[in-house]
């Protein structure tokens, strides 16, 4: 089915109001001509009786002569100055008739009961009857329904051709006024429509009528929201080819050993650099796709309720031969066995980097911590080690894309990527949770705590 345009559509509605207002106001307009108009020939009955009455009930029944005839012709149909005229005597005798028709007796309209106006219908035709008693006689004035029909329809029709004529003449100005007040609509696509897809400057909203402000302003956030995403990608891109240019040239290098290795052990030596090489960039590669991934979801998908017990155990379960390669202590002070409303893969995301950084900036022989629990409707996790801490002043750029602290590692750290605190920063940014950094337990390692909102 073929949707209308706006233009279409306003002037299809605003064409069928006029139809359906003027239909209206001409049925009210013939309703009323109708009977202003049955009012005025029932005057006019009424007083030609009560003329004749008052010209003939003075005489007696021997002194009334009978009507004069009509110099008109008489006719085969009624018009609406033609009345039938009959006079009774007070004994119920026909003293006179008259009228203007052809072939009507003088019994075809019989006396009314009582002095007014009635409607009978004779013959299968209305008649609208007015009878009027005098002290001897009785004056009944009729006329056909039809005869005055034909008038009021005509006047009615001549009432209504200014209504009818104004329909196309509303038509038009509709259609120059919706014309006009989309031309504004018309010229903002105009313009959105010229740009070149990198334009992204927001759009101007002084000239614009107040209906569009709103439109374009939000037309204008979205051009800065996506101006900032598409800036982002751009540092986001040269950043992560800055980072593995870094691994490759490692990589090429060991293998160019390893080809110009003469001995066994030198060959073992380049092998090992390499696998560690290769873990390194893999490492890297898989926090880029996670940090993509995290950025990119929505923020109510994948929904599910998941104990929180079950959610630090099995963490602690992917972390433990880690810790033990490095002889930490990992280990729990608080684990709740409430029930956490949450997307699965975030959680095991941040819990991921914040366990693998502890573990990874803690000496052998240090502790980590994990703690999970609900407080005050709120869930809260938290990471603390006994490591070596993270500086006041670098605290506030832990969370930027691909920083690492200086002077925090050893020959015996595994370098890390730089995007695990980032990847833990979006997600919390996402979910609307809120993520502190501060010294561990007597200022040593560092405390890490997130909470959830209800």
């Amino acid at each position: 089915m073929k949707l209308l345009s706006m233009r279409q559509q306003l002037l299809r509605w605003l064409l069928f109001g006029i139809i359906v207002s003027s239909t209206m106001t001409g049925i009210l307009i013939f309703q009323h001509a109708r009977g202003e108009m049955d009012e005025l020939y029932d005057a006019h009955l009424q007083q030609l009786a009560m003329l004749l009455m008052h010209q003939l009930d003075a005489f007696d029944n021997d002194q009334i002569k009978p009507l004069a005839p009509s110099n008109t012709k008489l006719k085969n149909y009624w018009e609406e100055e033609n009345y039938l005229i009959q006079i009774w005597d007070k004994s119920g005798h026909l003293r006179d008739f008259s009228s203007p028709v052809i072939n009507l007796s003088s019994n075809a309209v019989p006396q009314q009961p009582h002095v007014g106006f009635h409607q009978p219908r004779l013959n299968g035709e209305s008649w609208r009857i007015y009878r009027a008693d005098g002290d001897h006689l009785i004056i009944q004035i009729a006329q056909p329904e039809i005869a005055r029909r034909e008038t009021i329809v005509d006047i009615s029709i001549r009432l209504l051709l200014p209504l009818l004529l104004q329909i196309p003449l509303l038509t038009l100005i509709a259609w120059l006024a919706v014309r006009r007040g989309l031309r504004p609509l018309e010229n903002l696509s105009h313009a959105v429509s010229q740009r070149a897809p990198n334009a992204l400057s927001p759009l101007n909203e002084v000239s614009l009528p107040p209906d569009l402000k709103p439109l374009v302003h939000t037309l204008n956030e979205l051009l800065g929201r996506l101006d900032g995403a598409l800036k982002q990608q751009r540092h986001f891109v040269a950043d992560a080819a800055h980072e593995l240019r870094t691994p490759i040239a490692a990589l090429q290098l060991q293998l160019d050993l390893l080809q110009r290795s003469h001995t066994q052990q030198d060959r073992d030596l380049s092998i090992s650099a390499l696998y560690k090489g290769v873990g390194r960039a893999k490492h890297l590669i898989t926090q880029l796709l996670l940090i993509a991934r995290s950025e990119a979801r929505q923020t109510d998908d994948f929904t599910a309720t998941i104990a929180l017990e079950k959610i630090g155990k099995e963490a602690l379960e992917r972390h433990l031969p880690m810790a033990r390669a490095r002889n930490i202590d990992l280990g729990v002070t608080r684990m709740s066995a409430d029930d956490f409303d949450c997307v699965p893969s975030d959680i095991e995301i941040v819990l991921d980097n914040l366990l693998s950084n502890a573990i990874r900036y803690t000496p052998p022989g240090g502790k980590v911590d994990l703690a999970i629990y609900r407080e005050n409707k709120k869930t809260i996790l938290e990471v603390i080690d006994s490591g070596v801490g993270i500086p006041h002043e670098e605290r506030a750029r832990i969370f930027d894309r691909f920083y690492r602290v200086l002077g925090l590692t050893d020959d015996t750290t595994p370098e890390g990527s730089g995007l695990g605190l980032a990847i833990v920063k979006t997600i919390c940014d996402r979910d609307g949770a809120t993520i502190t950094v501060d010294s561990g337990p007597q200022g040593l390692g560092s405390h890490f705590k997130i909470c959830w909102p209800k």
